[in-house]
């Protein structure tokens, strides 16, 4: 015996509306979703790309080199703006030591990340050491958080061994236990020359080596007065000459 075939209702699985406001309401829904959808796929088409953002925590970069910072950013397809830089005595010269907004934060990607770089520590004022000589010199700048660089002695009125200047110069700044060079007299150019007429020969040359001269030639004179004094000395005296130059003597004859 042959079955019957299922009628066309049965084959459906959500019966339809058997009133005319029910099915009147269902092409309404139907209506709506199908314009949801074409809506949809214009957008996607006009605009390729995707309609919902993906979110991002922003990457934490403080402490990283700001070339390092700016791929990490880059990488979650965040903006990188640099603003100006920041004494930290932390965070190395160079490196982020503020970013805004900061790590963690959820934001959509295209957010624009401003950055703070890092100019390193403050400096140290270079303490002023004129005047003092080169071991003072040495235990100020030391106490400051500096280090004694090079020595250099130069020609100057002040006493040998006396500090005149520093490179850097007095007041400027430098970065924590850096080098200072000193420059330190080493006496003037020229010096004065003593008087040393009247003086025996061995007191005379005493005196010319304490004032930075060397004895030059002695001449022997005949001449009224002690014996070995000297009656005539070359450069004068009060005159001024070259450091380690010679100082000609005469003298009179020793009998």
């Amino acid at each position: 015996m042959t079955e019957p075939a299922p009628s066309r209702r049965s084959r459906l699985s959500v019966p339809l509306p058997r009133t005319v406001a029910g099915r009147r309401r269902l092409t309404a829904v139907l209506i709506l979703a199908g314009s949801a959808a074409t809506g949809y796929l214009l957008t996607c088409f006009a605009y390729p790309r995707p309609v919902f953002r993906r979110d991002h925590a922003v990457a934490r970069v403080v402490g990283m080199p700001v070339a390092e910072a700016e791929k990490v950013l880059l990488a979650q397809s965040l903006r990188v703006k640099i603003e100006g830089e920041e004494q930290n005595p932390d965070v190395r010269a160079g490196s982020v030591v503020w970013q805004d907004p900061p790590a963690d934060l959820i934001v959509p990607q295209g957010t624009t990340i401003t950055l703070t770089r890092s100019s390193g520590p403050a400096g140290v004022p270079i303490p002023d050491v004129a005047d003092y000589d080169t071991q003072s010199a040495t235990k100020i700048l030391i106490a400051a958080g500096l280090k004694i660089g090079d020595v250099d002695t130069v020609p100057s009125l002040a006493e040998p061994d006396i500090v005149v200047g520093t490179r850097p110069a007095t007041g400027s700044a430098a970065a924590p236990g850096s080098a200072v060079a000193l420059l330190v007299s080493r006496g003037p150019s020229t010096l004065e020359v003593p008087n040393v007429v009247g003086l025996k020969a061995d007191e005379a040359r005493k005196q010319l080596d304490q004032a930075g001269f060397r004895v030059g030639r002695v001449s022997k004179v005949e001449r009224r007065g002690p014996p070995g004094t000297v009656v005539e000395q070359a450069p004068t005296a009060g005159s001024r000459a070259a450091r380690s130059s010679r100082v000609d003597l005469t003298v009179t004859e020793i009998n």
